[in-house]
């Protein structure tokens, strides 16, 4: 009896125990708060800057530039062919206080690039900086001399004729010769150039359209060179970011594209250049070794800049007043040399 009583109690425990496990566990369950997981929102796409002048053509390293020295001289010369498609000119001056054009070109030569004109020594130190094949139309003695003395290789006219045309029929007319870029490499590979550069490209390039952190505004720049017939200015174009070339205030046009000459930088140099003694030409030298001042304009600012040079054929260094290189905008670059930089308005 004893036994049996101590068997229904041992099970009515284990029942209730059984029960009470049974309800904890639905507890557990009941009470487990759902988490709602927020859908994920999209992450929005940020649009790649667009590329700033989009269709100018960056300096391949496996081209060799060509040289190509233009006539600067009166109205006669208008309007000249292939100074747009250059992706640097320089400017400087040459005898009777008139300046002349030196276009470089990296894969960019049109078929009409002119008029054509002869060497000036000073102008080989910059052909030889970039190692460009120099094309020319006749020397004076010094450029002569020099082409010879340190190897250059040229095309000239009064040599290499069939590189060249005349646009028009007059005789006289030493300013209408005229070349391309079909017989400029028929001559390249006639006389077995190299094609490929021993030199880098000195500047880099900017993606999208950078302004200088600079306080003094470039809106407009005025060149005053010794002859008025031979002076320049740049007015700057907020919209599309570059500068509409003028020459003697009027609009500098290029034959080719029937349009005013646009510029995304413009480099200004401090460099003398006294009259060579005793030339009945009133040549000229140029003091380009060394290192001076000068200005580094785009995007409508002006940034003062220093520039050296070490040697004839060694590439001229363009730091900022700290030291840092200068970066360019996509597009042309004209490198204007003058004897003062007092002779440049900046506004």
């Amino acid at each position: 009896m004893l036994k049996k009583a101590i068997s229904v109690l041992v099970l009515s425990v284990i029942l209730v125990l059984t029960s009470a496990c049974g309800n904890k566990g639905m507890q557990a369950v009941n009470t487990e708060t759902p988490v709602n997981t927020p859908s994920e929102s999209p992450i929005a796409e940020t649009p790649e800057p667009a590329m700033f002048n989009k269709d100018f053509i960056v300096p391949r390293p496996t081209v060799r530039p060509v040289a190509v020295m233009i006539d600067n001289q009166g109205d006669r010369v208008l309007p000249q062919g292939g100074i747009q498609q250059a992706q640097i000119v320089y400017e400087m001056l040459a005898e009777y206080n008139i300046t002349r054009f030196m276009c470089l070109f990296w894969d960019t030569m049109p078929e009409m690039i002119g008029p054509v004109r002869s060497s000036r020594h000073y102008f080989l130190d910059y052909s030889m900086e970039h190692d460009a094949v120099y094309t020319h139309f006749g020397w004076s003695d010094y450029a002569k001399a020099d082409i010879s003395k340190l190897k250059i290789q040229n095309i000239n006219g009064l040599v290499n004729g069939n590189a060249f045309w005349d646009l028009t029929k007059d005789k006289g007319n030493w300013q209408d010769s005229y070349t391309s870029k079909d017989r400029i490499e028929k001559e390249i590979s006639a006389l077995k150039y190299r094609t490929e550069p021993k030199k880098q490209f000195p500047f880099t390039y900017f993606e999208e359209l950078t302004i200088p952190a600079s306080d003094k505004k470039a809106e407009d720049i005025f060149i005053k060179f010794v002859s008025s017939s031979s002076n320049c200015g740049f007015t700057y174009n907020p919209e599309s970011g570059l500068y509409a070339r003028t020459r003697m205030k009027e609009s500098h046009v290029d034959r080719n594209t029937g349009e005013q000459v646009q510029a995304a930088n413009i480099i200004i140099l401090e460099i003398a250049s006294p009259l060579i003694e005793g030339d009945a030409y009133g040549r000229r030298n140029l003091k380009n070794i060394g290192e001076g001042k000068g200005f580094f304009i785009t995007g409508g600012k002006a940034v003062p800049i220093k520039w050296a040079k070490k040697a004839r054929d060694a590439q001229t260094a363009y730091t900022t007043e700290e030291g840092k290189p200068i970066t360019l905008n996509r597009g042309q670059t004209w490198i204007e040399i003058v004897p003062k930089l007092a002779d440049v308005e900046i506004k």
